[in-house]
């Protein structure tokens, strides 16, 4: 059932990676606690009772409210896809509360740092830093970006984001020049990159590294210096909403919270 769901996480609803394996680990945990606590339970005769103490064993735990709803959601999805397909079941956590969480503001790396790492770098290192850093696109996004995708006279990349939902983004036409130069163009089917996203990770700290002295050296944290540079120069939540690819406006607010308004009107200039 869970690896089912997983499948329709991915092939329909279009969860990224990282969240599936979220999920598929919360759900797994779930399933253990249960059968440990009641061996003769099944999906149907799960109690909300049984939800809550599981929640309670992980607090204990020592996990982070984030953490807790983040396992509370997993299982709320799980019985909504069960009684999409048919099953006779009760959602038992669509009562539970979720628990309040400390409002944290994204991590972001000083633009210099960036702009520095951009100009030393070499190779596929330079063209997956300068688009993501012209663009604010997920790590996984820019590793889906296939050659037809790119629209090399406008510097425009089509860009399927969470949900499948697709949208255009702009980048820069140097940083596209030199994705040419560094990548072998076969059909436009393929995709652009072929690397994990794991080894792209550490590609992109192993970069940054020399030239940001700060935490967080993670594609993450440039979509989140990305947005609070538009932030800072005027874009209003609803742009930057749909240039990050955010289905609720209040997700992008963080940025507007962060930032000095200003008169200019880009991301991270790169050149």
């Amino acid at each position: 059932m869970i690896q089912d769901f997983c499948n329709y996480l991915r092939s329909i609803r279009g969860y990224s990676e990282n969240t599936i394996r979220a999920y598929q680990k919360d759900l797994y945990s779930f399933v253990c606690w249960i059968k440990a606590s009641r061996p003769e339970a099944t999906w149907s005769k799960i109690t909300r009772d049984d939800i809550d103490a599981y929640l309670t064993e992980q607090t204990k735990k020592g996990l982070a409210a984030t953490t807790t709803n983040r396992h509370l959601s997993a299982i709320s999805s799980l019985y909504k896809y069960m009684q999409r397909n048919g099953m006779n079941v009760e959602n038992p956590a669509r009562y539970e509360s979720r628990k309040k969480t400390p409002a944290t503001l994204p991590t972001i790396i000083p633009v210099n740092g960036i702009v520095k790492a951009y100009k030393h770098a070499q190779g596929v290192h330079k063209t997956m830093l300068g688009i993501l850093a012209t663009t604010g696109i997920r790590i996984q996004e820019l590793l889906d970006l296939k050659w037809q995708d790119i629209d090399f006279e406008t510097s425009t990349l089509t860009i399927m984001g969470k949900g499948s939902k697709e949208r255009k983004v702009q980048t820069d036409a140097e940083v596209l020049k030199r994705l040419q130069e560094v990548s072998s163009w076969s059909t436009p089917e393929r995709k652009v990159f072929y690397i994990s996203q794991r080894r792209a990770r550490y590609m992109i700290y192993e970069v940054l590294a020399p030239y940001c002295n700060c935490q967080h050296l993670n594609p993450h944290s440039i979509r989140h210096t990305f947005a609070t540079e538009l932030a800072k120069n005027g874009e209003n939540c609803t742009t930057i909403a749909k240039m990050l690819g955010h289905t609720h406006i209040e997700t992008s607010q963080k940025y507007i919270n962060m930032a000095e308004i200003s008169t200019s009107r880009k991301g991270i200039c790169l050149t």
